[in-house]
């Protein structure tokens, strides 16, 4: 990867307390390695204003499939409700009564 330099002018004394606080050698890794979170945080910025406006651009949709879906999802819960209240219905199979014997 190439290392392009280039000119940007700074307040006087930002670039004072910047180069008393990071060494001659570590200044422009320390300058890409805050750009790149920058940049990074804009990205993850725009993307949830997209998720959010997309959601909100699908509302209709979600609430089409739920009004047709809800009723189904009734039906089923109610089903379950009933096995469960006659006993018929475990997540997981009886586990058996009987003792182990030690070995000898």
């Amino acid at each position: 990867m190439g290392m392009p330099k280039r000119t940007y002018s700074l307040p006087t004394d930002t670039l004072a307390e910047f180069e008393r606080e990071v060494g001659r050698g570590r200044r422009a890794s320390v300058i890409a390695d805050l750009l790149r979170a920058w940049l990074e945080e804009r990205r993850r910025v725009r993307l949830r204003r997209e998720v959010v406006e997309g959601c909100r651009e699908m509302a209709d949709v979600y609430l089409e499939a739920e009004r047709e879906f809800h009723p189904l999802e009734e039906e089923v819960q109610r089903a379950l409700d009933s096995d469960t209240e006659k006993g018929g219905h475990r997540s997981r199979p009886a586990r058996p009564r009987r003792r182990l014997r030690a070995r000898r």
